[in-house]
């Protein structure tokens, strides 16, 4: 059988780069998977050294890349080589050259997912729904699947938008998202089962991680205990979460994984040119983690690390820590910091996590084998 994928592979961040991979592994399991690689003008620009665009915020980034240039050269080639070594790319496509049918009946099963491909704000420039992300493109008898597709802050769609979507998805042979809130909205306007599953990287164990990476197992240098710190916006209230936790665990070292050329943190150590597979490897063997990512949190999970998710991934980061009955760890305002739960019952999250990761395979197997 041969298998399509196609997400958002070809960008400077990790959670977008490590899901990919996991899903490309995941498919892996039923056939021969190669990634389209296709090329949206939106977000390639991430993996250029320098970043310029004809405004004050275009040339303020531009300088900043500058001043961290050398770091940001390692951290580019990293993702690059990570890419190109681990997704199985098509050649480069566009999107005229798939609308004029550059890869339509080579595959039995096309499926898209997981990430944000499904929102408009983080797809395009102008706000709208990308066909392509919707493998409009495919044509009958191959199947069309979606896998954990996100629409992140964008399960409100105005009248037109719902209209595009009841179009985009009605030949689907399986529909699942990564949000409740995504799930309940495209249930009730599709009028048919849509499934919510978890993230591809919550898919594979630490251990299929570190082996599949070829990760040493203890990683931590002088076997320093750390607490990690993974932002993305960057939000005040993320410094007022750090001081509380480094002043309940004194023993520990702050590392931070940012590419900006100054920490928005104090941190004993400021990584700025880690890899996919450093990231991996920093989640691996910290002791506590801090983020307001996704897929932190996620990585957070499922390598059972204590943790604190700060307010800013909106409905993605709600939505998994509910699932997990997990709502405790999350810090919204800062009165929230003083009541966090720091206890975690990892036999009961690991029973959890082994029953959703199980409900997840059952739905992307009976999509691609009935």
């Amino acid at each position: 059988m041969k298998i399509a994928l196609i997400t958002i592979h070809n960008v400077c961040n990790y959670g977008a780069v490590l899901q990919a991979f996991a899903t490309k592994r995941i498919l892996s399991q039923y056939g021969e998977v190669e990634t389209i690689n296709y090329f949206n003008p939106h977000l390639p620009n991430q993996l250029k050294l320098i970043r310029f665009r004809l405004s004050i915020d275009g040339i303020k980034m531009a300088i900043h890349d500058i001043l961290r240039l050398k770091h940001r050269n390692k951290l580019i080639k990293k993702f690059e080589n990570f890419i190109e070594s681990n997704l199985d790319l098509s050649r480069l496509v566009t999107q005229h050259n798939i609308q004029k049918g550059a890869i339509n009946n080579e595959f039995n099963v096309y499926v898209c997912g997981s990430d944000q491909i499904w929102n408009s704000g983080t797809i395009s420039k102008d706000g709208k729904l990308n066909p392509i992300y919707f493998l409009s493109f495919v044509k009958n008898p191959a199947k069309k699947i979606s896998y954990a597709s996100s629409m992140g802050g964008h399960c409100r769609p105005t009248a037109s938008e719902k209209e595009q979507l009841k179009d985009l998805l009605k030949d689907f042979t399986t529909i699942s998202v990564r949000e409740s809130d995504a799930q309940e909205m495209l249930s009730h306007l599709l009028k048919r089962e849509v499934f919510q599953v978890l993230d591809p990287t919550l898919l594979l164990s630490k251990e299929e991680w570190l082996t599949t990476l070829k990760i040493a197992k203890d990683y931590r240098s002088q076997n320093e205990d750390y607490i990690l710190v993974y932002l993305l916006p960057k939000v005040p209230l993320i410094k007022k979460v750090v001081k509380f936790v480094v002043n309940k665990f004194v023993n520990k070292k702050v590392v931070t994984i940012e590419q900006a050329f100054k920490p928005f943190i104090n941190a004993d150590f400021h990584i700025r040119d880690a890899g996919p597979i450093e990231f991996i490897e920093l989640f691996s063997n910290a002791s506590f983690v801090i983020t307001n990512s996704f897929h932190g949190v996620c990585f957070s999970i499922n390598f059972k690390k204590p943790f604190v998710a700060v307010s800013g991934g909106g409905n993605r980061i709600v939505s998994l820590l509910n699932l997990f009955n997990l709502k405790d760890k999350l810090v919204n305002k800062e009165e929230d910091i003083y009541k966090l739960n720091f206890y975690f019952d990892y036999d009961s999250l690991e029973n959890q996590l082994r029953n959703e990761q199980s409900r997840s395979i059952q739905v992307l197997s009976s999509s691609i084998l009935s």
